[in-house]
């Protein structure tokens, strides 16, 4: 499990420097909001693939419908949280919500990947026992 917190630190920090980057030089002024949705999709990951792996302990089947409950709630909590940015932002900024998409991109896929790889190592274990 820490090289799942090793490797979403890494993810996290290599979409905080592209988001350090591009405020510094000009390119975009997303400004606050994300360095929020960073810490948001950072901890969503978090607390959604512990979820789906206390899950997978109980059984398979359980499993699959841990990653696809928790890939719903990420679904619903992405959503809610751009709304909520769309209603309260003063100034809406179209490159702070191609950002949050991207975010949402590489976090999913990030903790699908981890998942699925989780999956084939026990999978891989339960044939060799």
């Amino acid at each position: 499990m820490s090289k799942f917190y090793t490797q979403l630190l890494l993810i996290t920090l290599v979409c905080g420097a592209i988001l350090f980057s591009s405020d510094l030089t000009g390119f975009t002024h997303i400004g606050f909001i994300g360095w929020i949705a960073l810490v948001f999709f950072a901890l969503l990951t978090t607390v959604l693939t512990n979820m789906s792996l206390k899950s997978a302990a109980k059984s398979g089947s359980r499993f699959v419908t841990g990653v696809m409950g928790g890939v719903g709630l990420r679904m619903m909590f992405c959503v809610l949280f751009v709304v909520v940015y769309w209603v309260t932002a003063k100034e809406r900024d179209t490159f702070f919500i191609i950002y949050f998409f991207i975010l949402y991109l590489f976090f999913t896929v990030f903790e699908i990947q981890f998942l699925l790889h989780k999956l084939r190592t026990d999978k891989k274990d339960g044939l060799e026992s």
